[in-house]
């Protein structure tokens, strides 16, 4: 009887609600049987806001879908806010959506977005559509597909890609689209096309080094993450980071682009570091040049 009342409470409440936020960053496949129903129900709703990973469908999510399902339940709503990635899709059909085949349908009902959409044999497809200009603090996960663009609000980013690298002229356009980007989290395991650091040192070219001013936090995700990328963020000649004081990285993958804490291209960049988190800790040796290359880490902070 309790959870009877609970859920009567919580369905009335819903209607009478004026301004909803929606942020979920694991994808989910829930979205059309628990979510969308749950929507419907808040017919008063002046604002909302959705920030949402749907998965495994037959179709992406566009406005047509969007306004058929959700919004034309919403006679009050005048904001609409929107960050949404539908992936692991099964296109049936022979025609396949084109980023300006999603995009029009959003366009065509007075909203200002951009969108990408990219398709894998292995995993489908996926589509990512935002509201413009952007005003979340946090973006779903982006892939080499992203137009770029300016994201003034961001602040937590992470960039995934399984089927291909990211060469050093996206991490430009990153550290350009994201100035004030402060965490960031890579994920791939694709090797880059270009050593760009063994060229550098042969053409002494200075004028594309990348720099990320506010970036405090980085991480390089376990066992999924090639130790070019690494390479890409740590050594100076291709990026300047002085702001960061925390690292998540394998201890050998560190080892290595460093020369066991010895290589001076690398040293700039892990100077100011004062928490490092390795996922293994078989194999870690504190010695003598780890921690004069760390002079800011303490014994405790590094896990």
């Amino acid at each position: 009887m309790f959870i009877i009342f609970c859920f009567l409470f919580l369905w009335n409440t819903l209607l009478k609600l004026s301004c909803f936020s929606l942020h979920v960053y694991h994808s989910a496949n829930e979205f059309d049987n628990l979510v969308v129903p749950l929507l419907r129900r808040m017919s008063n709703l002046e604002k909302l806001t959705l920030s949402i990973r749907v998965r495994e469908r037959n179709s992406f999510i566009d406005d047509t879908y969007l306004h058929n399902y959700v919004l034309s339940q919403m006679p009050h709503l005048h904001t609409f806010t929107f960050d949404i990635v539908t992936d692991f899709v099964t296109i049936n059909q022979q025609f396949k959506p084109s980023s300006d085949d999603i995009r029009r349908t959003f366009i065509e009902k007075g909203y200002h977005v951009d969108c990408y959409v990219e398709y894998n044999d292995c995993s489908g497809g996926r589509c990512h559509v935002y509201s413009l200009p952007f005003s979340m603090e946090r973006i779903n996960y982006i892939t080499h597909s992203f137009p770029g663009g300016m994201f003034m609000n961001v602040r937590v980013l992470h960039m995934c890609n399984h089927f291909h690298p990211f060469e050093h002229d996206l991490f430009d356009q990153i550290s350009r689209s994201f100035p004030l980007l402060s965490n960031l989290r890579v994920t791939n395991l694709t090797p880059q096309n270009e050593n760009r650091s063994q060229q550098l040192v042969k053409s002494e070219e200075t004028s594309s080094i990348i720099e990320y001013s506010h970036l405090v936090e980085l991480r390089f995700t376990s066992a999924n993450t090639h130790i070019d990328y690494v390479e890409e963020f740590l050594c100076n000649l291709n990026t300047r980071l002085p702001c960061l004081s925390k690292l998540h990285v394998e201890y050998k993958h560190l080892a290595t682009v460093t020369e066991n804490f010895t290589r001076n291209t690398t040293r700039m960049n892990c100077a100011k570091l004062k928490h490092i988190h390795f996922y293994h800790k078989l194999g870690i040796v504190r010695s003598k040049n780890f921690d004069l290359y760390f002079p800011l880490l303490s014994h405790n902070n590094c896990k």
